[in-house]
């Protein structure tokens, strides 16, 4: 019986495996490949995250130049406070900073 179950078990698995697969190839999204395949959805998008297989790419990473971002203003005055995260973060406010602008920026810095 034991025997049985496991076989079973591993049915189960290259079964999901090979749908998984089948699904990242088709180029259907997850509710039509379902419909199509008469297979759970929520079934598809379980063995998919356990796999590590997502049918949506994930979105790129895009280089941006440190250098221009961190190039002080040319009629810099000094600014009123200056925070260094580390040597390639540097937050400069002037004395005609936004409030909201400020708290947007270290909102998203928590959030790291």
């Amino acid at each position: 019986m034991a025997t049985q179950r496991k076989s079973r078990r591993h049915y189960s698995r290259n079964y999901w495996k090979r749908h998984v697969k089948a699904h990242r190839e088709s180029g259907l999204t997850r509710a039509e490949y379902c419909r199509q395949q008469n297979i759970s959805y929520h079934a598809l998008t379980y063995w998919q995250k356990k796999f590590g297989n997502h049918s949506t790419p994930l979105p790129a990473l895009v280089p941006v130049p440190v250098d221009k971002i961190l190039r002080p203003p040319v009629n810099d005055q000094g600014a009123g406070v200056k925070i260094i995260l580390n040597s390639a973060v540097v937050i400069e406010v002037s004395e005609h900073f936004s409030p909201k602008a400020l708290r947007q920026v270290l909102s998203v810095l928590e959030r790291r």
